[in-house]
């Protein structure tokens, strides 16, 4: 299912992270792979840590990142998608929680 603003998002399972400066690496020994993320992905990181819905992460870094809404919108979406499909993140629906 595409990630859309309603969509709920959470972090993945069993994967390992850690911070270095303002950055994120986090390894997913399902796939064997990493991912880098800087000061950015790494406040998107932190806001997953419960399942959250797209529009409101989208909102909450436009007001952190004093950007439009529209350009978070349009960059943190294919990012997210980009992020599930290496099983990083993951959507939910309300009755996981």
């Amino acid at each position: 299912m595409p990630i859309e603003p309603s969509s709920r998002i959470v972090r993945g399972e069993e994967l390992m992270s850690t911070i270095i400066d303002t950055e994120i690496v986090i390894l997913n020994m399902a796939k064997n792979n990493y991912v880098g993320l800087d000061e950015i992905g790494l406040r998107i990181w932190e806001l997953l840590e419960k399942p959250i819905r797209v529009d409101e992460l989208c909102n909450q870094l436009s007001r952190e990142f004093s950007a439009t809404l529209e350009q978070i919108t349009a960059d943190v979406v294919p990012f997210l998608a980009d992020l599930e499909k290496e099983g990083i993140v993951q959507s939910v629906d309300k009755q996981s929680e």
